[in-house]
């Protein structure tokens, strides 16, 4: 399925079908699928032939079998709610994580640089496939197929969703604070690693001068948001430092 992966990659791709019980015969969707778009970089390609355009299809399908999954399993939620459950249900890292347990990232046709580049981890990348991924599905086999799909791998979390999943982490952390010690929390970069190309942000999450948690994300948003999850997740600790109550 990779350059040079042979009959091993073929074999991979075959066994992987199976699993999902994706129709041999749309075989060629499957593959533009797991197709990034360096993998045909120095190449003219008049009519493009990677997951794009199926990536683009299947964050709209996505979009609709969670949205209606969600209006119906929470009938009491009203229009904001379920638009943050669904954020955070069909988020990059979400998507990603799913894309590994598929092991999607193995699968994936990369340009040699993008590949030694380590693109087939990176959860942006896994994310996009994931989408496209059922984006073909949806061609193949119709919403029917893609909604069986998404159910699967979606149901579990749909259904036990609760206000900590889908709100906010800093806007939770910020009304926490607010409510117990009449001031705000404010962030700082404590580090950087990684290339220009996929830099590796750690955030801390500070209410003064106490840190209250820490977290790393691919951006400086993503490592904010986990270092408020993670002051919330510890707030038992910092909490009676800081109250007034």
């Amino acid at each position: 399925m990779v350059r040079g992966a042979g009959k091993k990659g073929a074999d991979d791709l075959t066994r992987f079908m199976q699993e999902i019980g994706f129709p041999p015969a749309k075989q060629a969707l499957l593959v533009q699928a797991l197709t990034h778009p360096t993998y045909f970089e120095g190449l003219k390609q008049e009519i493009p032939e990677d997951n794009q355009r199926l990536e683009f299809l299947g964050d709209a399908v996505l979009d609709m079998v969670v949205g209606e999954y969600l209006y119906h399993a929470y009938p009491a939620a009203r229009e904001g709610d379920l638009s943050k459950m669904r954020a955070a249900l069909v988020c990059e890292s979400a998507l990603a994580l799913l894309a590994q347990e598929l092991h999607l990232g193995r699968l994936l046709r990369l340009g040699k640089g993008s590949a030694a580049g380590g693109d087939r981890e990176r959860p942006s990348v896994l994310a996009d496939a994931f989408e496209a991924l059922l984006g073909a599905i949806y061609e193949a086999g119709g919403f029917m197929a893609a909604k069986a799909f998404v159910e699967k791998h979606f149901a579990p979390a749909m259904d036990q969703l609760t206000r900590d999943d889908f709100e906010d982490k800093k806007s939770l952390l910020q009304e926490l604070t607010q409510r117990e010690t009449g001031g705000g929390v404010n962030y700082k970069i404590l580090s950087l690693e990684g290339p220009d190309h996929a830099p590796r942000f750690e955030s801390g999450a500070y209410r003064g001068g106490l840190l209250l948690g820490r977290g790393w994300g691919g951006s400086k948003k993503e490592s904010e948001q986990a270092a408020a999850a993670a002051a919330l997740a510890s707030q038992s600790k910092w909490l009676p430092i800081i109250s007034n109550k």
